[in-house]
């Protein structure tokens, strides 16, 4: 197909299933996900299409290189090309088409690094989970201002979460999880105050849970499980009342469990607590006896003690509770 064929052609491509057209019979969306397309984009003429807005090839057995004429697009805003088997690196020419809001190349086999993205202003989305990309994340990453949600989790990703992150005020959804990424988790992470979901885990992050924490009062989950943090729980957690799950397993906490628990618990929706093989001492804070959402409750593998019939409270959805490995009685 091309996009100088008009609606008067005889081949008529603004017909077709998966491509529209704009008044004038330029080709503005191809939509042919899920289709069964196997192949390269090897010989796809991407220059054919200057006013291309939309592209999703995604859920097709598409392999081979995603071309670097795909940055021929310059007005595209949509690009979807997940849940293929690409392979190579990312073309730097995709990372240039300023119009782009929505980026979307996960469940590839993608590798290399992440090229700099910081000219991708209008960008509202970025999906690159589940590949193999390696090295860090762009520290530049910070100039996507209009940014939503961003998902890198599930590849190889090293070096330490770029502080420039604590500029995107207009994050919801930061994934992180399962990659290399070591360090601190930068204090203006705190300034996320958009943010409903914050994963973290399985990462290799040290450090304390920054205080400033306590102003991601629109949070829904915390995921901070598998790393290597260490210090006690800031009180300033307990400002999180809309938690739903809140998971603080297998790291190197000390100290007590503050009181400011039963902060989340009033608001009413924690389900999940996990602080499972830790360091924590002391006693269960009363508080959480407010928690009558939870399900799910880990506490095992910690050096907490008490008496636990004055601990807990009634929890009519409970559906698993560890308590094993600590002294209570």
């Amino acid at each position: 197909i091309n996009d100088a064929t008009n609606v008067s052609s005889k081949i008529r491509p603004c017909a077709w299933s998966g491509i529209s057209c704009n008044d004038a019979g330029r080709v503005i969306n191809i939509s042919l996900t899920n289709t069964g397309l196997s192949g390269t984009l090897h010989d796809f003429s991407f220059s054919l299409f200057p006013h291309l807005a939309y592209l999703d090839l995604s859920f097709n057995e598409l392999f081979g290189i995603i071309p670097p004429q795909i940055g021929n697009l310059s007005k595209l805003q949509l690009l979807s090309l997940h849940a293929n088997a690409f392979s190579g690196k990312i073309p730097c020419e995709i990372f240039l088409l300023t119009h782009l809001k929505f980026l979307i190349l996960h469940s590839n086999k993608l590798n290399g690094s992440i090229p700099p993205l910081g000219n991708l202003n209008n960008l509202v989305k970025l999906f690159l989970l589940n590949n193999s990309l390696s090295g860090s994340i762009p520290p530049d990453i910070g100039n996507l201002k209009s940014l939503s949600e961003l998902d890198l989790s599930i590849n190889q990703l090293s070096g330490s979460i770029p502080p420039s992150m604590g500029n995107l005020s207009n994050l919801n959804r930061l994934f992180l999880y399962d990659n290399l990424l070591y360090g601190s988790i930068p204090p203006n992470v705190g300034n996320l105050k958009s943010l409903l979901v914050l994963q973290l885990d399985e990462n290799q992050l040290s450090g304390c849970i920054p205080r400033s924490f306590g102003n991601l009062t629109n949070l829904i989950q915390l995921f901070l499980s598998f790393n290597n943090l260490s210090g006690s729980i800031p009180r300033e957690i307990g400002n999180l009342r809309s938690l739903v799950q809140l998971a603080l397993d297998q790291n190197q906490f000390t100290g007590f469990l503050p009181p400011s628990l039963g902060n989340i618990c009033r608001g009413g929706a924690l389900q999940y607590f996990g602080v499972s093989e830790n360091h924590f001492q002391g006693t269960i804070p009363k508080s959480l006896k407010y928690c009558t959402s939870l399900f799910r409750v880990r506490v095992d593998g910690n050096n907490l003690t008490g008496n636990i019939s004055q601990a807990l409270g009634i929890y009519h959805n409970l559906t698993f509770i560890d308590l094993s490995r600590n002294n209570f009685y």
